[in-house]
């Protein structure tokens, strides 16, 4: 069972911050949990060596990120996504990606510069290899750098709460990043509009990035929904297909409860797909 690994103490310097990077690198690096899973606090405490006041500290920080979820009279849960809370993650991030790289084009550096050629060198090169999650580490440093170049701590303290969220997406998700070799010609055109210094043109095409990925994720919900209405057609009279639409609609647009998350990981890839393209 993996919750029986053991786990390091913590040190006794600074336990709120300390619990909350460990606990939140636990949740991230899907050694331990699966997406769903409940959370015991009880037994990360005892395995931390920490009494349960810093560690719900911990907890409550990653819960606004959007990393865990409480649930009253229930327990923690180490959030799921569905293409409805994905969705909402990648048209938050279109704005902030947005502005981040406006201000990043008024800002950046020629070395900067050179440094994310080297990076969309370095994704292509893992994508030729067939090293899927290389690409993928190397395509979210891209916005991890524009976002720092920006020099808007608001704006990149949000974006960095959207990456962490993306990160449990990718550990969630079942099948092949999308996108992959366009998305290294898309990173090609905002450096391009970066180096120029034109704020306009970096801003279109960071959004225009993000939107593809968005719009890709609108496809699976309409792809499901259609799938339900065929499937309520099969069945012809025992339900009718109204019900199921609506239905189906009601569920793309509603977080799972926690029995229901459970029984998602069975369902068709194509009803649990997000798009993970960076």
């Amino acid at each position: 069972m993996k919750r029986e690994s053991a786990v390091k103490k913590l040190k006794r310097s600074n336990l709120s911050e300390d619990a909350y990077t460990y606990v939140r690198d636990l949740f991230l690096n899907g050694d331990q949990y699966n997406p769903g899973d409940k959370v015991s606090v009880e037994e990360l405490s005892r395995g931390l060596g920490v009494s349960r006041t810093p560690l719900w500290g911990a907890i409550n920080r990653l819960e606004a990120e959007g990393i865990v979820e409480i649930v009253p009279r229930q327990g923690v849960y180490l959030i799921e996504y569905d293409p409805r809370r994905a969705l909402d993650i990648y048209e938050a991030r279109e704005v902030l990606e947005g502005m981040a790289a406006r201000l990043a084009a008024q800002r950046i550096t020629a070395a900067q510069v050179a440094a994310l050629k080297r990076g969309v060198d370095e994704q292509r090169r893992s994508f030729e290899d067939g090293n899927i999650e290389g690409y993928y580490a190397t395509a979210l440093a891209f916005h991890d750098k524009v976002a720092e170049i920006a020099q808007n701590k608001v704006i990149e303290e949000l974006l960095q709460s959207i990456f962490a969220r993306m990160r449990v997406m990718r550990l969630q998700r079942q099948s092949m990043p999308m996108r992959l070799p366009q998305a290294t010609d898309d990173h090609s055109l905002i450096i391009a509009a970066l180096e120029a210094g034109d704020p306009d043109a970096a801003e279109r095409e960071a959004r225009a990035h993000i939107r593809k990925l968005a719009d890709q994720i609108r496809s699976e919900m309409a792809k499901a929904e259609a799938e339900a209405r065929q499937s309520s057609r099969g069945r012809g009279a025992k339900r009718p297909a109204s019900v199921a639409v609506a239905e189906a609609g009601k569920a793309a647009a509603a977080a799972p409860s926690r029995p229901a998350a459970k029984a998602a990981r069975g369902a068709p890839a194509s009803r649990r797909r997000t798009a993970a393209g960076a």
